[in-house]
């Protein structure tokens, strides 16, 4: 589904101690779809005390996080962003949306219309009017078709991976107007 209406989107990206069902998040960034920060926070894990794997990735620490709410302290305040919205984009969105609802229960309950740019890039890669890459994740996509990130961004960090998810989605809808 494509839709061209940004203001009634938001892109949604976690990193999180890792890739199960038990694992939590450590971050949970959203934008809209004209690029407004509307939420950005780093989160404490109630039941992880390491994460070496995803720490690697995400190069987010225990000590880090130690401070940090607990996202069920959120939990309203997230439903009600995301009631707001008409639709939900992101890079790899189920895998997001699964974490937001296995560390807040009440997401479960949300109807959440949502729509994933690796999906659709894809699909526009074999129409041919997308161009073809060896490489789809995110970084790759992102950086091939212009993305910088920003002095003392990095990819795997929720923040600049929302924005490179919403440049690649903004290109497609470029190419598709075309």
């Amino acid at each position: 589904m494509i839709h061209t209406d940004l203001s009634r989107i938001l892109i949604v990206d976690t990193e999180t101690t890792g890739l199960g069902k038990t694992d939590e998040i450590l971050q949970l960034s959203v934008i809209d779809g004209l690029g407004n920060v509307l939420w950005d926070r780093y989160y404490r894990p109630l039941n992880h005390t390491s994460w070496y794997y995803a720490q690697k990735v995400n190069h987010i620490s225990p000590e880090f996080v130690a401070d940090k709410p607990n996202i069920a302290e959120d939990s309203a305040e997230i439903i009600s962003l995301f009631r707001e919205y008409e639709l939900v984009l992101g890079y790899n969105t189920k895998f997001d949306l699964r974490m937001l609802a296995n560390n807040i229960q009440q997401f479960n309950e949300l109807e959440i219309n949502s729509e994933d740019v690796h999906n659709l890039y894809r699909k526009y890669e074999t129409e041919n009017l997308m161009p073809h890459l060896e490489k789809h994740d995110l970084g790759s996509v992102s950086s091939f078709l212009g993305f910088v990130t920003e002095e003392n961004e990095s990819m795997h960090n929720s923040l600049t991976d929302v924005k490179a998810t919403l440049f690649i989605y903004k290109k497609i809808l470029q190419v598709l107007s075309n």
